[in-house]
């Protein structure tokens, strides 16, 4: 891997995101591991290990905080969390947090609020509720939803035009698709096996980033 040609700036916001979410298998030395090699690549890394307590959950925020990743860079999924942290740059939630959610979300003095749906029905209650950005999906067969029908990019595209909001797609992601759900409308893009099932993480990393960058021309122009 040539690493000067794609080992870029420093991230910041963007016009699109790259999100990395965690495999899910509680494995964290594979995890700590992998982290510390693509956190460069990426904006956001979201730690999604259900079957963790909080408690566990955020010590691996702490290894990865001392492994060099800066906290602005980490996802707490699941946490109920919403004032500043040291550890985390943001939390998520799924649809019972956010339509159980009985208090006024303001969009200052707090962390980044992101929300899974998968409905245009769900997209406008997150929004309407306050989330910051949302994910949509899954966009594409995947490996996590072997049994359920992708939504596609009319669909994605469809959500997109109706909200206010970031969408970032979920789903079945790759590089050879990055280009297509930017056309579509999506402000970003998740992944879970682009990385995680890779031989190569980081390679995998990069190679996103490229195609994220390669993919500019078909992005609105700047008003």
């Amino acid at each position: 891997m040539n690493r000067t040609a794609i080992f870029h700036q420093h991230v910041t916001t963007r016009s699109f995101e790259l999100h990395v979410v965690s495999p899910g298998t509680g494995d964290m030395d594979l995890f700590w591991n992998t982290a510390k090699d693509i956190w460069r690549y990426v904006d956001y890394i979201h730690i999604r290990e259900k079957q963790l307590s909080l408690k566990q959950r955020m010590l691996w925020a702490q290894t990865l905080k001392r492994q060099g990743v800066p906290s602005n860079r980490i996802i707490m999924n699941g946490s109920g969390q919403l004032a500043q942290h040291g550890l985390v740059g943001g939390v998520h939630w799924g649809q019972a947090a956010i339509r159980s959610y009985d208090k006024e979300l303001g969009r200052v003095d707090r962390l980044r609020l992101g929300v899974s749906v998968h409905s245009l029905e769900e997209a406008k209650v997150a929004e309407e509720r306050g989330a910051d950005y949302l994910f949509y999906g899954h966009i594409y067969a995947s490996p996590s939803k072997p049994n359920c029908e992708p939504r596609g990019l009319a669909s994605l595209a469809e959500v997109c035009s109706k909200l206010s909001i970031p969408v970032i797609a979920i789903g079945g992601i790759g590089t050879e698709n990055i280009a297509a759900i930017r056309t579509a409308g999506a402000k970003g893009a998740a992944v879970i096996s682009a990385i995680w099932s890779s031989n190569n993480p980081e390679l995998a990393a990069a190679s996103l980033r490229q195609a994220i960058t390669d993919s500019e021309k078909y992005a609105e122009p700047r008003r």
